[in-house]
């Protein structure tokens, strides 16, 4: 079908107000909540299968009596918006450190309005059936009340700390981030063995290590228990080669045996490990790498050096002093983590940030979570694992795009932002109304950091629909029937809004989660700019038509399973489905426009096979019947291949193929069950194949003013 028949279409169901949810309906709920798509972010091929299954869902439901409510919205995406923000005003020779922040943050709105302004139309692409009143942006009033209430509550339940940890950095986005937005490069690099004088007894403990650039930070060395060659030096002291300060050798069990020397040299500053280890021993924190990926300026030899320089610079510096001797060094193949949103390296360093306890949600998630209904059911175990291990959530970001975090300190009592009840702090959404308890005046400053963006999309299920206050589309719609993602955001997002319904609102957040596969080219690799493998589906729809694009998604839409495509196979399942919709329209201009003038229409649906006594009238009756039965039960269980397998069967082969040939001899007579069979078959592909079901249903005798609002057909 054209776009013009499709916008034409779109626009009739819009303006008659079929999308909309009305929480005063009598009709049982059904939500459907739209996994928000990135404000910058393009729409790619696995945003339109979401929305095409989420659609089919949607139209199959209401056709079923159901009251759906399919919410939009849009994420504001922190980190990916700031980044792309700045790459705009440094062509015009701005920086945030010139503008400052107020003048930052009203150009960066002004940015959003335009992003907004230029792709929102798109959003509405794939048919997507959402009630478009109800959008949602994840920096609006709305949202920002229910994250400060959510805020605040783990605030007076004493699950939120503020403190110095080591935490993951990219330096490129500049701001912490979290191990599960982590990605893992294979990367060829050198081991080096670093030779460490023992001090009073004479010798050297030899470390293997990639990372030599950190020893200035080194703070101790530890061997495993029993150390065949070491443990002599147990509780001795080395020197450190670069700074010549002596540290100790100490024990651990957690040492690598098979790895190196089976000694370690520990720089708690940059390695978790080494970090944990560190403050079981009470060892100092040095920091070499700075958050800007370069080494601090007073460190010495390599001050002020990019890592990669610094590194090159200090093994020729101890190769010239004896300490790294060229002929032991190796080859080295590990997995180095880079930053998934720019595959920077990632840096484990020492950072002020907000955190909470993780431990008392994930106990209560763990005792629910069998509530929800995952599909494939594979998924409940992997979750469950994931929050059993949980730690603590580190939950600020050093970014000016998003939540401000609401604390406040006075700059006059607690100049070093020192955090706890009995500080000269407060949790407030807007500048504290109080004065100061300390000092009686009100010298309020705002803690610097945003929230992170999954702390307030963690809430999405209950902000959405209005939370904290109890609304009424809180209590008819919460909690959601129908979830959908990618499993790549398991943990991210969906185990996290688990987490947090239950805690808040003590029940889970949606009734079925429903996991897609991820779309992959033909050589198994994730669809990407860089690779240039990517599939635009709006080329796709635009040469073969929403429909056909839809009905080639759920080809690949299997629950749980991974696809491989390419523009050439999703061309070729794309053109047999927009022959697919060539047929239904002959086989509509065979019914409606070569209809004999004498013969009967269609009339009452319900009584048609008592009327029809031709044994073809009674075996299409009952392949449909059957057809009915199996893609319902498909829908049911989100089985939407199977669904559209059964359809294109019986549709082209078993009702074109077979019972129309076979009515060319008796067309009066059989023209009631031509239209019922071909209405009903309309119907039943509606959900998936939208816009031609709408325009060929409208020229079939029917009561109603949408193919919408009919009643789902019943197989009794």
């Amino acid at each position: 079908m054209d776009s013009n028949k499709e916008e034409k279409w779109y626009k009739f169901w819009e303006e008659n107000g079929f999308f909309r949810a009305n929480p005063k309906s009598p009709s049982p709920p059904y939500g459907l909540l739209v996994p928000p798509p990135n404000l910058t972010g393009d729409l790619h091929l696995g945003h339109a299968m979401q929305h095409s299954i989420l659609d089919a869902i949607a139209r199959f439901k209401r056709m079923q009596g159901f009251d759906v409510l399919l919410l939009p919205g849009v994420d504001h995406a922190g980190i990916q918006f700031e980044g792309t923000f700045d790459k705009c005003l440094a062509k015009e020779g701005l920086s945030k450190q010139k503008l400052g922040r107020d003048e930052w943050l009203k150009k960066a709105w002004q940015f959003k309005e335009e992003v907004y302004n230029s792709v929102s139309s798109t959003w509405r692409f794939m048919g997507l059936s959402a009630d478009w009143e109800r959008e949602v942006f994840t920096l609006e009033e709305k949202v920002q009340k229910a994250t400060f209430e959510e805020f605040k509550t783990f605030w007076e339940q004493d699950l939120l700390y503020k403190g110095a940890y080591i935490v993951q950095w990219c330096p490129k986005c500049g701001s912490a981030i979290e191990d599960i937005e982590m990605e893992y490069e294979e990367r060829k690099e050198k081991l080096y063995f670093v030779r460490y004088k023992v001090s009073g007894v004479g010798g050297y403990i030899t470390v293997a290590t990639a990372r030599p650039e950190t020893i200035p930070a080194d703070v101790a060395i530890a061997i495993y228990p029993n150390h065949p060659e070491f443990s002599k030096f147990y509780g001795k002291q080395a020197e450190n080669p670069i700074t010549h300060n002596e540290i100790p050798i100490i024990q651990d069990e957690r040492v690598d045996k098979n790895f190196g020397t089976g000694a370690l040299k520990i720089t708690p500053g940059h390695d978790l490990l080494d970090y944990a280890i560190g403050k079981e021993n009470n060892l100092r924190i040095l920091q070499v790498i700075g958050k800007d990926g370069r080494i601090v300026e007073d460190t010495q030899i390599i001050g002020g050096l990019k890592v990669d320089e610094a590194r090159a610079k200090i093994v020729t510096y101890l190769a010239e002093k004896g300490h790294i001797l060229v002929e032991e060094t190796k080859d080295y193949i590990h997995s180095v983590p880079v930053c998934e949103r720019c595959k920077t390296t990632v840096e484990p360093l020492i950072s002020e940030e907000w955190f909470i306890k993780m431990k008392p949600l994930a106990q209560r998630g763990l005792k629910k979570i069998k509530k929800v209904n995952f599909v494939p059911k594979t998924f409940l175990k992997i979750i469950s694992l994931w929050i059993k291990e949980i730690h603590d959530w580190s939950i600020s970001r050093s970014l000016w795009w998003g939540h401000r975090i609401p604390v406040w300190y006075c700059q006059k009592c607690n100049p070093n932002h020192l955090v706890g009840k009995d500080k000269d702090m407060m949790v407030s959404m807007d500048e504290p109304g109080k004065t100061c308890q300390s000092c009686s005046q009100k010298h309020w400053i705002q803690d610097e950091q945003v929230l992170d963006t999954w702390f307030s999309s963690g809430l999405w299920p209950l902000s959405t629909l209005g939370w904290p206050s109890d609304t009424k589309e809180v209590k008819k719609y919460y909690p959601w029937s129908f979830e959908i993602s990618a499993p790549e955001i398991k943990f991210l997002w969906i185990a996290r809004m688990i987490m947090l319904g239950l805690w808040f609102a003590d029940d889970i957040p949606f009734k079925n989660m429903f996991f897609h596969g991820m779309l992959r080219d033909l050589q198994g690799r994730k669809f990407s700019k860089s690779l240039g493998n990517g599939i635009d589906p709006n080329e796709l729809r635009n040469q073969w038509g929403t429909d056909a694009t839809r009905m080639a998604l759920y080809t690949y839409s299997i629950p749980g399973r991974d696809g491989r495509a390419s523009k050439q196979t999703m061309d070729e399942r794309a053109k047999n489905f927009r022959n697919f919709g060539t047929k239904l329209i002959n086989i509509a201009r065979f019914i409606v426009d070569l209809a004999p003038q004498d013969a009967r229409h269609l009339d009452n649906n319900s009584s048609i096979e008592n009327k029809m006594n031709h044994p073809d009238d009674q075996a299409i009756l009952g392949k449909l019947k059957k057809t009915i039965k199996q893609v319902t039960s498909n829908l049911d269980s989100f089985q939407l291949h199977l669904a559209t397998d059964s359809l294109y069967e019986f549709i082209w082969h078993q009702f074109a193929d077979k019972y129309i040939e076979s009515t060319k001899n008796r067309r009066a007579e059989a023209q009631p069950v031509l239209e019922y069979v071909f209405k009903t078959s309309l119907e039943l592909l509606h959900p998936f194949m939208p816009f031609i079901t709408e325009e060929l249903w409208q020229r079939l005798p029917h009561t109603g003013k949408s193919i919408m609002l009919a009643n789902w057909p019943s197989a009794t």
